[in-house]
């Protein structure tokens, strides 16, 4: 059996899950993966290994949160043009929700 992680911790910036999909003003947008640079360039935030292993960042397109400046919650940059970035809508911690659920 699997592990896998449903919601975020205590920090945003702890987030490993699979939420590959951010909104803003109610629609859902797919994220675009962090080693791209289309629509939108990002070179702070590329899967360097510094940022891989303190952020999660890598190939693939899933919601992280590599900026220490900002703990509000889980984010990517949007694979729409007009939209550079916005939050994932992960859901956070609760008692009904466990931290990790098997598979």
């Amino acid at each position: 059996k699997q592990w896998y992680q449903r919601r975020v911790a205590i920090t945003a910036g702890g987030y490993r899950g699979t939420v590959n999909a951010a909104t803003e003003k109610s629609k859902t947008i797919t994220c675009q993966a962090w080693n791209k640079d289309f629509p939108h360039v990002h070179p702070e935030f590329h899967p360097s290994s510094h940022n891989t292993a303190a952020y999660g960042v890598g190939h693939h397109n899933f919601c992280r949160n590599p900026d220490p400046n900002n703990t509000h919650k889980p984010w990517c940059y949007t694979s729409d043009f007009w939209v550079r970035w916005a939050y994932c809508d992960v859901p956070t911690c609760d008692a009904t929700l466990p931290y990790f659920e098997q598979k």
